[in-house]
C-alpha cells in the first residue's frame, strides 16, 4: 500500500512537472512566435523605410529639376523683357522722326507742296501709325501673357468715356458716310470703377472694327445696365451688384459661324472668309484678355451680310478680392491723354514763342524732326548729342527754359544726365521732360525717380509735347 501511494505521489509529481514543462514549452513557443513577428515587423519597417528614403530622394530630385526649370523660366522671362524693351526702343526711335516729319509735310506750313505730294505724306503718316499700333499691340500681348500688366482701377466718369468715343470716331464715321450713334441709358450710374485707359482701348478696337467692316448703314454704342447675357462661369459678373453692358453694333458684313470662335485668337486675321483684310488679329485677342483682367466678358452675335453686335460686360464695381493693385503714378503736373494719334496742335505762338528749349538726344533724326516741329510754333531750339555736351550747354547758357531729354544714350544715359543736372542748384527747378522710346512697365516711374519733371514716349505726338511744355512754362 505504501509503495502504491508512493507511486501515485510520484506520478502526480511527474504530471505536475509535465504540466509545468508544457506551460514552459508553450511560453517558449509564444516567445518564438513573438520574436518571429517582431523580426517580420522589423523587416517590413526596414523595407518601408528604404522605400520612403527612395521616395524622398526622388522628391528631392524632382524639386531640384523644378527649381532648375523655375530658374530657367525666370531667366527666359528676363531675356524676354530685355528683348521687348530693346525692340520697343529700336522700333520707336526711327518711327519718331518718320511720323513727326510726315505730319509736318501733311500740314505743309509753307504751302509749297502739291495735293498729290500731301497725299503721299498722308500715306506715309498712316502707314507709320499702323506700324506703331502693331508695335503697341505686340508689347501689350507680351505684357498680358507674362502677367506684368498693372491695372489702374479708379472711379471713371462715363461722360468722359462718351466724350472720348465721340471725339475719336465721329469724324471717321462721317468720312465713311455712316450713321454714328452713342446712347447711354438714364439708369446707368455716372461713374464706373475700372481702368479707364484699358476700357477705352477695348472700345476703340471694337468700334474701329465695326466701322472698318461696315460699308453702309450705321455703327452704334449703347451703354446700359444688364442682368443676364454673360457666361455662367463668370463669378465676378454673377456676384457683382450691378453690371454695365457696352454694346457695339454695326450693319456690316458680319462674321460666319465657323469663324466666330477664332476671331479672338491672336494672329487669326481676316473675317468673312478672308474677303476683307483683318490686320494681325491681335486687337480682339488683347481685348478679350484685358476684359478678363477687368473681371468682365465679351460676347458676340452676328449674321453674315447683316451685321454684328459685340457686347462688353463689366462689373460696375470690381469685387474686393479681385481688385488689381493700382499702378503707382508720380504726381505729375500734366498727364497727357492716352491717344497718340491727334494731329498737330494749332500754333500757340502767344504762349511758347521765344521760349528756348534744349534737346539732348544722340539720334540726329530725332533732333531734326523735333526741331522742325517746335520751330513751327516759334520755339527757339538748341541741341546736344550726349548727356555730357547737354550739361555743358546748360552751364554756358542760363536762359534755357526747358530740356527734352532722351534716355537711351551711350556713355552717360538720360537717367544719370538728369541726376547730374538736378545736382546743380541753379537747375533744380528746370523743367526736364523725358522723351524716350522706352515705353515698358515702370519706365515712366524710373524717369520721375531720376528727377524728370514729366515723361512722354516716342513716337512723340507733337500736340501732347506742346501741351506739356505749355503746362510747365506758362504759369
Amino acid at each position: 500500500m505504501l509503495e502504491l501511494a508512493s507511486l501515485r505521489r510520484i506520478s502526480e509529481s511527474q504530471l505536475a512537472l509535465l504540466g509545468q514543462l508544457s506551460e514552459s514549452v508553450g511560453a517558449v513557443m509564444h516567445s518564438i512566435e513573438a520574436v518571429e513577428r517582431a523580426e517580420r515587423l522589423l523587416a517590413e519597417s526596414r523595407a518601408l523605410a528604404e522605400q520612403l528614403r527612395a521616395e524622398c530622394d526622388e522628391l528631392k530630385e524632382a524639386n531640384a529639376r523644378l527649381q532648375e526649370k523655375a530658374e530657367a523660366l525666370t531667366l527666359a522671362s528676363h531675356y524676354k523683357s530685355q528683348f521687348l524693351a530693346s525692340m520697343s526702343h529700336e522700333l520707336r526711335t526711327p518711327l519718331n522722326s518718320l511720323l513727326i516729319l510726315a505730319r509736318l509735310l501733311v500740314d505743309d506750313p509753307e504751302k509749297k507742296l502739291s495735293a498729290k505730294q500731301i497725299e503721299y505724306a498722308q500715306t506715309i503718316h498712316a502707314a507709320g501709325t499702323d506700324l506703331l499700333t502693331l508695335i503697341n499691340d505686340i508689347l501689350d500681348l507680351a505684357k498680358i501673357e507674362s502677367g506684368t500688366v498693372v491695372l489702374d482701377i479708379a472711379p471713371a466718369r462715363l461722360s468722359d468715356l462718351v466724350g472720348y468715343v465721340e471725339r475719336t470716331f465721329r469724324q471717321v464715321a462721317d468720312d465713311r458716310k455712316l450713321k454714328f450713334e452713342i446712347r447711354k441709358d438714364d439708369a446707368v450710374p455716372a461713374r464706373i470703377r475700372t481702368d479707364l485707359k484699358r476700357l477705352q482701348q477695348i472700345l476703340k478696337n471694337l468700334l474701329s472694327n465695326a466701322i472698318k467692316f461696315t460699308e453702309r448703314g450705321k455703327v452704334s454704342l449703347h451703354i446700359r445696365l444688364a442682368k443676364v447675357g454673360w457666361s455662367q462661369d463668370r463669378a465676378q459678373l454673377a456676384n457683382a451688384p450691378s453690371v454695365v453692358a457696352f454694346e457695339v453694333e454695326d450693319t456690316g458684313i458680319g462674321i460666319p459661324d465657323a469663324q466666330r470662335s477664332a476671331i479672338f485668337e491672336a494672329f487669326k486675321a481676316g473675317v468673312a472668309g478672308g474677303a476683307h483684310p483683318g490686320g494681325t488679329g491681335l486687337g480682339l485677342s488683347i481685348c478679350r484678355q484685358l476684359t478678363r483682367l477687368l473681371g468682365g466678358e465679351i460676347r458676340v452675335e452676328s449674321t453674315p451680310g447683316k451685321g454684328s453686335r459685340f457686347t462688353l460686360y463689366l462689373p460696375l464695381e470690381p469685387a474686393t478680392e479681385a481688385k488689381p493693385r493700382a499702378a503707382v503714378r508720380p504726381p505729375l503736373l500734366f498727364n497727357p491723354p492716352p491717344e497718340d494719334t491727334a494731329p498737330l496742335a494749332p500754333k500757340i505762338t502767344s504762349a511758347l514763342a521765344g521760349r528756348k528749349v534744349l534737346i539732348i538726344d544722340d539720334d540726329i533724326r530725332n533732333i531734326f524732326a523735333l526741331t522742325g516741329a517746335l520751330e513751327e510754333h516759334g520755339i527757339l531750339v538748341i541741341d546736344a548729342d550726349s548727356g555730357k555736351s547737354g550739361l555743358d550747354v546748360l552751364k554756358r547758357q542760363s536762359d534755357i527754359d526747358a530740356v527734352l531729354m532722351d534716355i537711351m544714350m551711350p556713355d552717360l544715359d538720360g537717367f544719370d544726365s538728369i541726376r547730374l543736372i538736378r545736382g546743380l542748384k541753379q537747375f533744380r527747378d528746370l523743367p526736364i521732360i523725358a522723351v524716350t522710346a522706352r515705353a515698358m512697365k515702370g519706365d515712366r516711374e524710373k524717369c520721375i525717380e531720376a528727377g524728370a519733371s514729366d515723361y512722354i514716349a516716342k513716337p512723340v505726338n507733337v500736340s501732347q509735347l506742346l501741351s506739356l511744355l505749355k503746362a510747365w512754362l506758362v504759369r
